[in-house]
């Protein structure tokens, strides 16, 4: 009899090994699979964390985009043919949402003959004003009356290629001043003798106006914003300035 027990407790005791073996087989392949699946949810949660830095950084760039082409940008100025009111290396904040140019305003453009090299001038008229410039005193006529330029460094006696040819022609005079056409401005720089602008392009296309100059930033010194009083022609800006841009 005592054969027959040991064998029974033998083969109890075997299978008792057996699914031992078989739980520890199970409990094993178990915590791999836990393992693996934690492997998976980590690459799952890296690949989601870096598609939202993706989406963030070009929502981020676009707002950027827009905000620099339709609302404000900055710019550079190089040059003197703005001095006094603004100097080679300033940089100014410039407003180009819905912006509709004033007489007065310091506007930013790119003329089409040059279209690589922003020009930094002042707005003296606008669409249906006359402009006319008496070159033996330096005084500027808008819509026949003289206008007061204290922004100005010296009178104006350079005349420009367009002014020129419209005296060849016989179609310049105080009797017959230069008429702004409807879409368009005449600008000049504050440095009248060393400014290539409307004596030399002929009146401005308002579609080449990139916005108007609403603050300077840099330097710290002359840093504010520019001005307009309420004659619109005479122009205020606190500090000095320059012509063309980066």
């Amino acid at each position: 009899m005592l054969p027959e027990d040991f064998d029974m407790n033998n083969e109890n005791s075997q299978d008792r090994e057996n699914v031992n073996e078989e739980n520890v087989t199970v409990s094993e392949t178990e915590n791999i699979g836990d393992k693996n699946n934690g492997n998976g949810q980590e690459k799952t949660n890296w690949a989601k964390e870096l598609r939202d830095w993706v989406i963030a950084i070009a929502a981020a760039v676009i707002v950027a985009l827009v905000v620099r082409n339709y609302v404000f940008t900055l710019v550079k100025v190089q040059g003197s043919s703005m001095e006094p009111s603004l100097h080679s290396s300033d940089r100014l904040y410039v407003n180009r949402l819905f912006y509709q140019p004033k007489k007065g305003d310091i506007i930013i453009f790119r003329p089409a003959t040059d279209p690589h090299r922003p020009y930094v001038k002042r707005v003296i008229a606008t669409e249906g004003d006359t402009v006319y410039i008496d070159f033996n005193n330096g005084n500027v006529y808008v819509n026949d009356e003289l206008i007061e330029e204290p922004y100005i460094k010296e009178k104006t006696q350079l005349m420009g290629s367009y002014i020129k040819s419209l005296i060849s022609k016989g179609e310049y005079s105080k009797n017959s001043p230069i008429v702004i056409q409807p879409g368009y401005v005449f600008a000049m720089g504050d440095n009248r003798n060393n400014s290539k602008d409307s004596r030399e392009l002929g009146p401005i296309p308002t579609d080449e106006i990139m916005g108007g100059a609403v603050f300077r930033f840099w330097p710290i010194s002359d840093a504010g914003k520019i001005h307009r009083d309420a004659k619109e022609i005479t122009f205020m800006i606190d500090g000095d300035g320059d012509s063309s841009l980066n």
